[in-house]
This record gives structure tokens, sequence and C-alpha cells, in this order.
């Protein structure tokens, strides 16, 4: 991963969030009482929307700083 590089770690934030999703799925088969809905509602509902809001403001920062070092090294050249 080189300096500067927002997209692996996004990927790997990504990925997380469907492993999360896909463990819950495989618990939730067995596990169906008031807690279990209060523990999907509580922790793992919040999680999406959050999650995607980082990796939207991850992707917009890596364009950030894509042009911030095109710039850079477009002076360096001078």
């Amino acid at each position: 991963m080189r300096v500067g590089d927002l997209s692996s770690g996004a990927s790997k934030l990504a990925n997380a969030l469907k492993q999360l999703h896909l463990k819950w799925d495989s618990a939730s088969e067995g596990w169906h009482d008031a807690r279990a809905k209060a523990f999907h509602k509580d922790a793992i509902e919040p999680l999406t929307p959050a999650v995607k809001e980082t990796l939207d403001g991850l992707s917009r920062l890596a364009e950030v700083l894509d042009r911030a070092i095109r710039d850079v090294s477009d002076t360096d050249g001078m």
C-alpha cells in the first residue's frame, strides 16, 4: 500500500461489512429472541449506513489526494 492509498483500506472495510452481514445472517438463523432483535437494531443496523458514509468519504478524499499528488508531480518537473 503506497502512501496516500485509501482504496485498500476502503476495500477491507467494505469486505468486513459484507462478512459481518454473512456472519449475522448465519447467527440469526438460530437466534430469534428479543435480545437478538435488539442486538440487530442497536449494533448491526447502524453499521451499514455508517460504513457506507465512511466509504463515500474515503472515495472523495482519495480523489482529492490523487489530484494533489498530480499537482505536486506537475510542479516538480518545472
